[in-house]
């Protein structure tokens, strides 16, 4: 019997010997930690592990991965996927023997991936184009003992909604090449990336252009979201 359980984490690094420029630049990501423990089913109780006691065991690495930046934490190294594999294994394995395997993934798409939506009339939003952004940012204004202000990142899921989708789609490719990969605070405008301000900003970089926006989403997480539907009349 094999269980899988899922956990999610935040935060920021930079990849120093990576061949690729973008990811040896301070930038950040939602990460998926994927964890694979197997072993004979207790009859009695027809489980093989309480899914509570999986996600008690991987709550402190939890609290130290979280709205981090990765390259400060002892022994993480490169702070790359594998190397984050080896140290969640490392320090899991004792409190959870029938660990078998962690598996760490990136929730966003690493480079300009446009991707249609259609309309959502539960949240009135017309049709748009997403991508996603891999950047770095912390929160100046939120207090020192606010997770936020510490430096952190996100796969910051970006959606724009106009009427003519293909002729907004290369907009979008310069506002991606602009902000992703990037730590955002060093942005000229972006001095508090919160996700209301990055969409304030994504407005105006496009509407100079683009004279039929009606949204911009910008989710840090998929429970998380700032919908903005451009600046008031008044």
């Amino acid at each position: 019997m094999q269980l899988l359980r899922v956990m999610t984490f935040s935060a920021a690094h930079r990849v120093a010997a990576s061949p690729r420029e973008q990811a040896r630049r301070l930038h950040g990501h939602n990460f998926s930690v994927e964890l694979l423990l197997g072993g004979e089913m207790d009859r009695e109780r027809g489980w093989l592990l309480d899914f509570g006691d999986i996600r008690k065991a991987f709550a402190p690495l939890a609290e130290r991965l979280d709205h981090s930046y990765l390259n400060e934490i002892e022994g993480l190294g490169t702070s790359n996927i594998p190397a984050l594999e080896e140290w969640i294994f490392d320090r899991l394995k004792l409190d959870l023997p029938a660990l078998e395997r962690v598996l760490v993934t990136i929730a966003g798409d690493l480079q300009f991936t446009p991707h249609p939506l259609s309309e959502d009339t539960r949240l009135g939003l017309t049709a748009r184009v997403a991508f996603t952004l891999e950047s770095a940012h912390r929160l100046p204004k939120v207090g020192e003992s606010h997770k936020c202000s510490r430096l952190h990142g996100h796969s910051f899921r970006v959606e724009v909604g106009a009427t003519d989708l293909d002729r907004l789609t290369p907009q979008l490719h310069r506002i991606h090449d602009q902000l992703d990969h990037r730590y955002l605070n060093e942005i000229e405008g972006l001095e508090n990336p919160t996700s209301e301000n990055l969409a304030i900003r994504i407005w105006r970089a496009l509407s100079a252009d683009v004279d039929d926006l009606s949204t911009v989403v910008v989710r840090e997480s998929p429970e998380s979201a700032c919908i903005y539907r451009g600046p008031s009349a008044g």
